[in-house]
């Protein structure tokens, strides 16, 4: 049972009493006593009942009560008048099994000083990576189980078979499709991502699952639903040499129907157009996932649906776009009404051209967002300056390169995203002419109370959740450009988990082209080791002489070709050309 829900029962006034046994020994074994706080625990031997645990390793764990305790954990051993004489007619497995009166369980545990059994797992699902460290896989997965996302999961140690000894934890992934759809995301993959990374942050080194492969069918389990871990590995170890991307087959389905679907038309031509987008990956299967079977990422599915859109002279609407997740759904969603013939491709389609030539004017919501508020303007910008000053002194906080800040005109500066301090210290190290025209797109779960939501007016935050709705956080970026403001974005979309750089997404070159409004690189430094993400702050660092040294520097602007016409090769370039500008700037 789940030691947190089970403490929070107990809490409550219920016992949850935990047993252990096994078909060998009659039934139960042991028994958690009525009142026993230690919820983790299945409790003392029953009367007449002897155990001990036939120990390998010792381990130095919390116990519940906030102590410590030193266990040694090994197999648990169990003797008494409710142990099986053995299996019939098997001498060679009881030989193994029943040893000197003691029933050998294959399970792993340890006792504590007051008798209390607790279990780990089993001997045979144990794994040792190459550093000599014992995993207990289902302790792994219960922390990873965690996240929202994950509907299932499986771990393992994984290895090259050339070099044993650098095994290291796999999992195979089932993410929570009716979650995803409840909560709108459609880039499952980078959500995952994100949250496996926050949770492996709070685990040592040795138990942090360093790789993964994400399935989209359930796993296998027994008839008493555990993992059968065994065959899973081995359809793991099956795709690999036969080169497939997922650890699962493709789900049986009636071939006749779907060559009849593939067949209609309009589906041959939508397939056309998908092709273009993924020429990878397999399009014939119609129950294909968007994102984890075709690839394709939150803008490559947002640039494939307005093209879609554009050949079909359709449009889908935004609740409809949120529940589209596979092959089938997105091909029907852009059938034209009525059975018409429309499909002729389009020239020169640049989706995003498409897309943010359309931004309406009367879009309240973001126009309220950046009306000039001067007067809190101004006091911001004193709070700022007091934060600069303070983190002048206290962090060391030294800025370079602020003339490459254009004079007028539109643009954007684009950081990279070490800490969540970053924004507050970038925008105190703006002169004013800048700081009064800079707003933002910010997640709008940040901004869901009246407070929050009244902030993120004060400091012109455009509260949108990209998430679900990239579409539309890019035309609050274009309109405030072409409103000749200041975008602040961070092209790494999220605070790195380490450091170091992250992928850049392109975004801001996609602003940058179609707005023609340069951008600025900027790095910042140093900010990680005072509040990194997934972690407390370390509030020593705001000691004078901590040596925090932060460091802001501000790059010469990227100006984008203007006139040209916009190519997803242009969004690729300019991309990695801010990227290896900030790169070249952190490196100084």
């Amino acid at each position: 049972f789940d030691p947190r829900i089970g403490r929070d029962f107990y809490r409550l006034g219920f016992n949850i009493l935990q047993a252990y046994g096994l078909t060998e020994t009659s039934g139960g074994a042991t028994v958690l006593r009525p009142g026993d706080k230690h919820v983790s625990s299945v409790g003392h031997a029953l009367p007449g009942v002897d155990l001990k645990i036939v120990p390998y390793q010792v381990t130095e764990d919390a116990s519940e009560d906030g102590g410590r305790r030193d266990a040694r954990v090994g197999e648990i051993a169990i003797r008494g008048p409710i142990v099986s004489p053995g299996y019939y007619e098997r001498p060679d497995v009881n030989a193994v099994t029943f040893r000197d009166g003691w029933l050998h369980t294959g399970d792993l545990g340890y006792i504590d000083r007051t008798g209390r059994l607790y279990v780990t797992g089993r001997a045979k699902e144990m794994i040792v990576l190459g550093s000599g460290k014992n995993i207990y896989p289902e302790e792994i997965e219960a922390h990873y189980l965690q996240s929202p996302s994950i509907k299932e999961l499986c771990v393992m140690g994984r290895a090259n078979p050339d070099k044993p000894a650098t095994e290291r934890l796999h999992a195979v992934i089932v993410p929570d499709f009716d979650n995803l759809r409840e909560r709108k995301i459609l880039n499952s993959r980078e959500i995952l991502r994100f949250e496996v990374e926050d949770l492996s942050a709070q685990l040592p080194s040795h138990k942090r699952i360093l790789s993964y492969d994400i399935v989209t069918e359930d796993l296998p389990r027994t008839t008493t639903r555990k993992l059968k871990r065994f065959e899973i590995e081995r359809k793991l170890r099956h795709a690999e040499q036969t080169d497939h991307a997922a650890v699962d087959e493709a789900p049986p389905t009636d071939s006749v129907q779907d060559e009849s679907w593939v067949a209609d038309p309009h589906v041959a031509r939508a397939l056309e157009v998908v092709r273009s987008a993924a020429p990878d990956a397999n399009v014939g299967r119609p129950s294909a996932n968007l994102e984890l079977d075709l690839g394709l990422d939150s803008m490559e599915r947002v640039e494939l649906m307005a093209a879609l859109e554009a050949r079909f002279a359709v449009s889908v609407s935004d609740e409809v776009a949120h529940g589209i997740h596979t092959l089938r759904e997105l091909v029907e969603a852009v059938r034209p009404a009525g059975g018409a013939s429309t499909g002729d491709a389009v020239e020169d389609f640049d989706p995003w051209r498409h897309l943010l030539d359309t931004v309406e004017d009367d879009d309240q919501e973001i126009a309220g967002a950046l009306a000039p508020r001067p007067v809190l303007t101004a006091l911001s910008f004193v709070v700022a300056k007091l934060l600069y000053a303070l983190a002048w002194l206290l962090l060391g906080l030294r800025v370079s390169g602020r003339e490459n800040l254009p004079q007028d005109g539109p643009f954007l500066i684009s950081p990279n995203h070490q800490s969540f301090l970053d924004a507050f210290l970038l925008v105190g190290t703006l002169p004013f002419r800048v700081f009064a025209k800079v707003f933002y797109v910010g997640a709008s779960e940040y901004f869901a109370t009246p407070l929050s939501a009244w902030f993120a007016r004060s400091i012109r935050v455009i509260p949108v959740d990209p998430d679900s709705n990239l579409v539309r956080a890019m035309r609050a970026g274009a309109y405030g450009l072409r409103k000749e403001m200041i975008l602040v974005l961070f092209p790494e979309g999220e605070r790195s988990i380490d450091a170091e750089l992250k992928t850049f997404k392109k975004g801001a070159a996609i602003l940058s082209l179609n707005v023609d409004a340069p951008i600025v690189p900027v790095a910042l430094d140093g900010l990680f080791d005072i509040w990194p993400r997934a972690r407390r702050p370390r509030l020593w660092k705001l000691l004078p002489f901590s040596g925090a040294g932060v460091r802001v520097r501000f790059g010469k602007p990227l100006v984008p070709a203007g006139g040209k016409l916009r190519t997803e090769r242009d969004y690729g370039v300019l991309t990695e050309q801010l990227r290896l500008s900030v790169s070249g700037l952190l490196s100084r």
